[in-house]
This record gives C-alpha cells, sequence and structure tokens, in this order.
C-alpha cells in the first residue's frame, strides 16, 4: 500500500521539479533581456552627467562633481528645434487618426465592389520596407514641390502609417455591436454623427494606441526628415542631436553634452506615456483579444 503511494506521488514530484526548472529559465531570460534594455539607458544618464575627463577615466561608474552644465549646453544647442518636432509630430498623428479611422469604418460599416481584395492589397503593404519606396517617394514629393516643406514630411508619413493602423482599428471597430449603429440609423443619425457619437468614444484605447505609437515613430524619424528637410532652421530634434553629437566630439573628444541632448529629447515621450499608458495598455489588450 505505502509502495503504491510513493509511485503514485512520485510523477507529481518530477513535475514540480520540471515546473521550478522551467520558471528559473524563463526568469533568467527575462533579466538577462532587462539588463540589454535598461543597461545602455542607465549608461547614457551616467556619461550625461560627467566632462570630458571624467568619461575618459571613469567611463562605467558614476563620478563627482555632477556636471549639470551639460544639459545647459544641450538645451541651448536643440531648444530651437524642439517646435519644429512638436509641429511635424502632432500634426502627422492627427492625420493618421483621422485617415486610418475613417478609413477602418468605411471598411466595417459599408458594402463596395472588391472590398476585402482592397483591403488585402492596402494590407499587403506592409510587408514592404520603407527604405524600397525612398527614392520614388522622394521624387514624388519634389515633383509636389514639398521639399523643404513640413508637409513633406507629414503627408508620407500618415501615408505609410496607414496599413498597419487600419489592420488594428478595423479589427476593433469590427467587434463594436453592430445594433448600437441600427438604433443610430434609427434615430436619424448620420453616418458622420455614428462615427463620431459611438464609434470613437467606444475605441479610445485603440485610437490612443494607434496615436502613441504614431507619436513616438514621427518623433524619432531621422532619415526621411533629413531628406527633405533641407534647411537649417526646419530640422526637427532627431536631426539636431546627432549633428551636435558629431561637432561636439570633435571639439571636446567626448560625450556629455550629447547624451544629455538624447535625454532631454526623450522627455516628451516619457510624459506622453506617462499621461495615456492607461490607455494604450488596455487598447493593445483589447485589440489583441478582439484579432
Amino acid at each position: 500500500m505505502q509502495e503504491s503511494a510513493v509511485e503514485f506521488n512520485k510523477p507529481v514530484h518530477h513535475g514540480k521539479i520540471k515546473q521550478i526548472v522551467c520558471q528559473t529559465i524563463l526568469h533568467i531570460i527575462i533579466l538577462f533581456t532587462l539588463f540589454l534594455i535598461l543597461y545602455p539607458l542607465v549608461l547614457l544618464i551616467i556619461k550625461s552627467f560627467k566632462d570630458v575627463t571624467q568619461d575618459q577615466n571613469y567611463p562605467f561608474t558614476l563620478t563627482f562633481p555632477l556636471y549639470f552644465s551639460n544639459y545647459r549646453t544641450a538645451w541651448l544647442n536643440i531648444a530651437d528645434y524642439i517646435g519644429n518636432s512638436f509641429i511635424i509630430t502632432l500634426l502627422q498623428t492627427a492625420g493618421t487618426l483621422l485617415v486610418a479611422a475613417l478609413t477602418a469604418f468605411a471598411f466595417v460599416r459599408f458594402s463596395f465592389p472588391c472590398k476585402n481584395i482592397i483591403f488585402m492589397a492596402i494590407l499587403s503593404l506592409i510587408m514592404i520596407p520603407g527604405t524600397l519606396t525612398l527614392v520614388s517617394q522622394y521624387i514624388l514629393i519634389n515633383d509636389l514641390g514639398l521639399i523643404n516643406s513640413f508637409f513633406g514630411v507629414i503627408l508620407p508619413g500618415v501615408a505609410g502609417s496607414i496599413p498597419m493602423n487600419l489592420f488594428l482599428l478595423r479589427s476593433f471597430f469590427g467587434g463594436v455591436n453592430a445594433e448600437l449603429f441600427d438604433a443610430a440609423k434609427i434615430d436619424g443619425a448620420s453616418d458622420l454623427r455614428t462615427f463620431w457619437s459611438i464609434m470613437l468614444p467606444l475605441s479610445l484605447p485603440i485610437m490612443m494606441t494607434v496615436a502613441m505609437t504614431t507619436f513616438m515613430g514621427a518623433w524619432n524619424e531621422y532619415i526621411w526628415t533629413r531628406l527633405v528637410l533641407l534647411d537649417d532652421t526646419m530640422h526637427t530634434i532627431a536631426i539636431r542631436v546627432v549633428s551636435f553629437t558629431e561637432s561636439y566630439f570633435k571639439m571636446t573628444g567626448g560625450y556629455g553634452a550629447p547624451f544629455a541632448a538624447y535625454i532631454i529629447s526623450a522627455v516628451p515621450l516619457i510624459v506622453v506615456f506617462a499621461l495615456a499608458s492607461k490607455q494604450f495598455i488596455k487598447g493593445l489588450t483589447s485589440g489583441a483579444f478582439k484579432m
């Protein structure tokens, strides 16, 4: 009787050991991934408080005194370009939300010939790397006379973000109860009114997700803005921090002030995420369930 009880408990014991081993391996992988993510950020912050001598003698440790003057130097060199970044980022985010939401609403609520084929054609554009279209896109913008114009950056940015955002929004919009739209139609609400008063309020989490990802992408964009914006006064903060890093290193041989500029340029992204993180996470999870 006792032997049978031991044999019965034996698989359970091995199962627990296997579970513990798997969890340990998973935790090690997670900790290693966090290290790879956080270490460069911590090093960036540490180096932003060093002068050239401290950085050369103690490159990986925090040294005293802290050189807050790096942040003053960085601010003086990038302050004039922050406004350009905000103009481009806000307009591109607003344009993306408007076009993607209206397009997704049309695909969900209306029937028209070849609707699924058109949707799949738009969706297939996700598979095309953006670098492959840089030359043709530049020729188009040049022909339209938008070189050295903010709209030369904004319009291609909106167009390029439509396929993925259309996929997300259409998946979410398709999960909204159709009876709400039928009731609105009976009450005499137009399609635009239905979109504004019903669809958008119900879709706020996924809209915030789209807005935050678009904001982050537009704020950090470098290659396309560098090609289009030729006038130095129109450069964005992403362009400025790169040129500031090169010139500062040539003059001093250090990176303290440029690293401080990187941190300052990241502050708007941190603030936006802090204010909208709840809706952002809710939009990601709800969108995943609906898809």
